[in-house]
């Protein structure tokens, strides 16, 4: 773009060199039109028309690479919040993956609620993902591609899986931990791919 807006700002350039050599010159007077030295009137038509044009252009390009800048911190920021969500959640899971850890979260949990009543099994499931509404609102935004939003969205669903069962069935270590290793696997491959991009 700023090839471009150079190669233009040169042409305007160069016609207003052309237009005063050939009135200084008085070349039209040797083909048989006569005329002034300078036609002042066109003289400062001309200047007047290249200079917006070369403000519009000069403008245009910083708005532009104002934008693209603000585009890059944006994209910079999402990046930045899928990695810390990914780094909680592989942080928590890796808290349950411990026995001894997993048996007293399970005493905290009370059994006879909901799990959506249950605050303490609440605060398990969503303690990684505190940038949730952010992220949802970035990939709305297009600055968090489709793809990506929806490894986000495995990563998540996966992670609630693991935890539901190192809630619920905190004695079947076998089931546990395969769930564990599920979890791991779609979290790297979430981690690879989004700072692949």
């Amino acid at each position: 773009m700023k090839k471009r807006i150079s190669k233009i700002i040169l042409s305007c350039l160069t016609i207003t060199f052309a237009y005063f050599l050939l009135d200084i010159s008085n070349l039209p007077a040797s083909i048989g039109i006569q005329s002034e030295k300078i036609n002042w009137n066109v003289a400062s038509i001309v200047i007047s028309n290249l200079v917006v044009i070369c403000l519009y252009l000069i403008t245009f390009n910083v708005l532009d690479s104002r934008n693209i800048e603000k585009d890059k911190n944006q994209r910079d920021v999402a990046v930045l919040i899928l990695n810390k969500t990914y780094g909680q959640c592989k942080d928590v899971a890796a808290l349950f993956d411990n026995p001894s850890i997993r048996a007293s979260a399970v005493k905290k949990c009370d059994f006879n609620k909901v799990v959506h009543e249950d605050k303490a099994h609440m605060r398990y499931l969503e303690a990684p993902f505190e940038y949730h509404e952010k992220i949802v609102d970035l990939a709305s935004l297009g600055i968090i591609s489709q793809q990506e939003f929806s490894d986000y969205a495995n990563v998540k669903a996966v992670y609630t899986m693991y935890i539901n069962t190192s809630i619920t069935f905190f004695d079947k270590e076998a089931m546990v931990c395969a769930t564990y290793i599920e979890f791991l696997k779609k979290l790297d491959y979430a981690i690879k791919r989004l700072n692949s991009n």
